[in-house]
């Protein structure tokens, strides 16, 4: 008999050596080593690693950058900049939700996103 397994459970990886180019659209945790030229959409959590490079939009309920993205940054809950990060574009999220760790190099503008910012189910 097989084993049922949690469908929510997982993680979307683009490595390394993959060059996409196009939407990425993730309803999981998606982690972008590899390079993006286009927007990337996610309804949890994505996070751009060290060596990850989006050329494009990056929109989520939480955004962590370690790498780079040239374009902007919409975190519906959260936004976290990692001191390894490059960014090049416009960042938004909620007050208070944005964190910048020293060291990060930013050529960005950070916008509050007012009002209550309920976790947005992004379209498939």
């Amino acid at each position: 008999m097989a084993k049922k397994t949690n469908t929510n459970r997982g993680l979307g990886y683009i490595d390394k050596d993959l060059f996409i180019e196009g939407t990425v659209h993730s309803q999981k945790k998606m982690v972008v080593s590899g390079t993006v030229s286009g927007s990337v959409f996610g309804n949890q959590e994505i996070v751009v690693s060290e060596k990850g490079h989006v050329l494009g939009k990056v929109e989520g309920n939480k955004i962590l950058v370690a790498g780079t993205v040239e374009g902007n940054l919409l975190a519906h809950k959260r936004l976290e900049v990692i001191s390894t990060a490059n960014i090049q574009g416009e960042m938004r999220a909620p007050s208070g939700q944005i964190s910048i760790q020293e060291g990060a190099n930013l050529d960005a503008k950070c916008k509050v996103i007012l009002g209550d910012s309920p976790q947005k189910n992004l379209p498939s």
